[in-house]
């Protein structure tokens, strides 16, 4: 009798035509189950027209970046706050945030990138899924928590009333045909010079120099483009700086150098 007394009751359960029995446990998972799918449907025209609105913005804001940028071409999904200036001839690939950043004419930005406080030169390549400037945290406090030195901190907590003085974003600068592969990181405060390569998925933590090509967690010098020679004269030209039917003109006299 005990054994049977402790024996979870039993309850039919119609879903449709269909009848079975089902604990109580069972029940309750079942019945909120059918609310979370009833309260779902009810919600089906809130959210339809939440997603309306948000392909009306995004729809606005792809109108504005081509309109704004009418020398270059904006994929879809780009967001690029007003401090930023995108020179002719550029391409920025779907779905960039580009924030208080330079880009200079013939350089193209891959998909997925974000760019922050940089400088970027002309002629570059910069691959999908790059990042260019993180921002810092400071490492020598108790905490490294933004809700301890920031009053505008993503957690929206304020606990200070003046921010600490900490600069979380330095500018960071590009050169001249510089190759940035897929899903490399360039830290705050760099400088990257003319005709360096960055190795996929390096992480540049300091200046790299002209021509050098780095890869590697940090990135490290693993090689140079030229000789030392041919990387004066190249610099000594600046050809980036010529109209580029000139450049076409005597790529192959740039080639021989």
């Amino acid at each position: 009798m005990k054994h049977l007394k402790n024996q979870t009751p039993w309850r039919v359960v119609v879903i449709g035509s269909n009848r079975f029995f089902a604990s109580n446990l069972h029940y309750k998972y079942i019945s909120n189950m059918l609310i979370n799918k009833l309260l779902r449907i009810l919600l089906l025209p809130l959210g339809l027209l939440i997603k309306l609105k948000e392909l009306a913005v995004e729809g606005a804001r792809d109108l504005h970046n081509s309109l704004r940028f009418k020398g270059s071409l904006i994929d879809r999904k780009c967001c690029i706050n007003p401090t930023s200036k995108i020179e002719h001839s550029c391409h920025i690939l779907e779905n960039c945030l580009i924030l208080n950043s330079t880009i200079n004419s013939y350089s193209y930005v891959g998909k997925n990138a974000i760019i922050q406080n940089a400088t970027i030169a002309s002629f570059c390549s910069i691959a999908n899924d790059v990042f260019i400037g993180l921002g810092a945290h400071p490492i020598e406090n108790f905490s490294t928590s933004p809700i301890f030195y920031r009053i505008n901190n993503p957690l929206n907590i304020k606990l200070i009333d003046v921010d600490s003085g900490f600069n979380e974003y330095q500018s960071i600068e590009i050169g001249n045909d510089v190759w940035i592969g897929a899903r490399a990181i360039v830290m705050d405060g760099v400088k990257i010079n003319d005709g360096a390569i960055i190795a996929a998925g390096a992480v540049v933590t300091k200046d790299i120099p002209a021509y050098a090509i780095v890869g590697g967690i940090p990135a490290k010098v693993i090689r140079y483009r030229f000789s030392p020679e041919k990387i004066e004269e190249l610099l000594k030209l600046q050809w980036w700086a010529w109209p580029l039917n000139e450049i076409h003109k005597r790529s192959q006299e740039l080639n021989r150098l």
